[in-house]
């Protein structure tokens, strides 16, 4: 088992190379948006985790950001499910780039692995295995999409497993009990999308055992461990619950405007998460003929192997699609539109095509079971064109996952954000609450970019911030930020600084239009603010004095 994990490992690695040589400077910078900003913020928020589990666990609801708004973790992602891998490593070192590194490749290729192990005991098969775990890493959401971007997302490893234990009806509670740790872990990873994406097929696997008398004991314990996986999940869902409740109107703070939902067809099913090479549609689609067409091949648990493999790839192709389909330039409402009218369902699930990602797990096992129904038809011709097989399917799995690139481009990385040393030392001298500007302007907030850099930096200085990203923010932040942007305007500095306390200002000059740097370069303009340092083209600001209050009142 180890030597296939390794196995997995050096394949991880040499699909993300140079990755492994920038472990502790850089991180992926795939094309998606999404890179420029989401892994800062995982690993800002995993940073904040870790600090507070380790020193001080009270503190764990108030992070540093949006200040001085409180209880702000539950804003967004809380990236609980990577926690255990990247806690270790960001403690020992106090880097967090090395820390998120290392919890994302070692979560992939361990998926990888999970997946190898499922198929192989299903199908007797170490090559079945290697389809599986190569259909999982060769598939452009996970190393080169979206995944890389969100390194919560590659946390799955717990799924194949899943997917195993509740094909076969428990005997007993106990046995029962087996599937819960792992769902519990698995749906920390994502509480919004991965969670309800996993418990919605066990629920229909445990409804379906409810209606025959034969297995209706089995169903009973299913739904029993749904329950319990509930209600050990229940502290992360008041979290979130408690930041509705204090924003009535939060569906309106966040700097994502709201978009269509639609599924493109005939394609939109098979895109993204359901994205699998080429090469694995082949396999499911020729092993699955060959299965119905050849009993020999029924054998042991292979049947219910295709058949709770299947459910959970089609939950995740069709009852996950977005609710309006687009075909031809026409939209029309999908079913799913029925309940979008019903239920503000997507008002809190924006992006329903993450819901498909553990179909992207049971497809990659239907590859490994669609691999071993076409070997099984090949047996009586000895190992060899087994083998040549194999090799060919994944020689056409990994020339599709390169195809997109030039031939010399290798995987695409962008560098951490740094400070530098001078200026992070005087950064950690004060303590009052800080600002970095400029912001860039999106929802009268600014842009992701900007507000994610800052709280990145503020893993290794450790100040409150006015700054912030999530997916939502909270009330007030708007305005604040409108102030911000008006800086160095001696009446918004005077009103930030009363309603925040605001002590320090850090001003990446670099990133300023000529107007503004102008502004921020005349002192005669900066009334109340005090140049203490220049690093490059970083200037250091400190607060000197309250200054005068909106309209010249003392």
């Amino acid at each position: 088992m180890l030597a296939v994990l390794g196995c997995y490992a050096g394949l991880v690695v040499w699909l993300s190379w140079p990755l492994a040589t920038r472990l502790s400077t850089e991180l992926p910078g795939t094309r998606l948006m999404g890179s420029t900003f989401d892994p800062l913020y995982m690993g800002w928020v995993l940073a904040h985790e870790s600090r507070a589990l380790a020193t001080a666990p009270s503190r764990l609801l108030d992070t540093n950001i949006y200040y001085p708004a409180r209880r702000t973790l539950f804003y967004g992602d809380s990236g609980f499910g990577v926690l255990p891998y990247f806690l270790p490593t960001f403690l020992l070192t106090g880097n967090p780039t090395l820390a998120l590194n290392l919890a994302f490749l070692g979560c992939v290729a361990l998926t990888a692995w999970s997946l190898h192990e499922v198929a192989r005991r299903w199908t007797g098969s170490h090559p079945s295995g290697f389809i599986a775990g190569a259909s999982f890493l060769a598939a452009p959401f996970v190393l080169r999409g979206f995944v890389s971007t969100a390194p919560s997302y590659a946390v799955l490893q717990y799924l194949p497993p899943i997917v195993f234990l509740a094909a076969t009806p428990a005997a007993s509670f106990a046995g029962a009990l087996r599937l819960l740790p792992l769902l519990v872990l698995q749906c920390l990873s994502d509480v919004v999308y991965i969670a309800p994406a996993v418990l919605a097929p066990l629920g229909l696997i445990a409804l379906g055992r409810l209606a025959r008398p034969a297995t209706r004991a089995a169903g009973l314990r299913l739904l029993g461990v749904l329950v319990l996986a509930v209600l050990a999940l229940a502290p992360v869902y008041v979290g979130h619950l408690m930041v509705r409740i204090e924003n009535p109107h939060l569906l309106e703070q966040s700097i994502w405007s709201p978009h269509p939902l639609l599924t493109v067809l005939p394609w939109g099913p098979f895109t993204g998460p359901t994205g699998v090479p080429l090469a694995a549609w082949l396999l499911i689609a020729l092993g699955a003929a060959l299965f119905l067409f050849r009993p020999a091949l029924r054998a042991g648990g292979v049947p219910r192997a295709w058949a709770h493999a299947g459910l959970w790839a089609f939950v995740g192709t069709v009852v996950f699609l977005e609710p309006t389909g687009w075909w031809h330039g026409r939209s029309f409402n999908l079913p799913q539109g029925w309940l979008a009218d019903r239920v503000p369902l997507y008002d809190v699930i924006r992006e329903p095509s993450r819901l498909r990602i553990p179909a992207l797990i049971a497809l990659a096992l239907l590859a490994g079971l669609g691999f071993a129904a076409c070997v099984g038809t090949l047996r009586a011709r000895g190992r060899v064109v087994p083998a040549c097989l194999a090799l060919a399917v994944l020689g056409a799995m990994y020339t599709e996952h390169w195809r997109d690139l030039p031939p010399a481009e290798l995987y695409p990385l962008t560098p951490a954000p740094t400070l530098d040393s001078s200026l992070l030392e005087a950064l950690r001298r004060a303590r009052g609450p800080l600002l970095e500007l400029p912001i860039d302007d999106r929802a009268g907030v600014g842009g992701p970019v900007c507000h994610a850099r800052a709280m990145y930096h503020s893993i290794f200085h450790q100040r409150p911030l006015l700054n912030g990203y999530d997916s939502y923010f909270p009330a007030g932040f708007r305005e604040r930020m409108a102030l911000a942007r008006r800086l160095p305007d001696p009446d918004a500095l005077a009103t930030l600084q009363r309603e925040t306390g605001l002590d320090t200002i850090l001003l990446h000059t670099q990133e300023l239009r000529p107007a503004e740097r102008a502004a921020w370069m005349a002192p005669s303009r900066r009334d109340g603010l005090r140049m203490v340092g220049a690093y490059g083209g970083d200037l250091l600001f400190t607060v000197t004095e309250p200054p005068p209050l909106p309209g010249g009142r003392p």
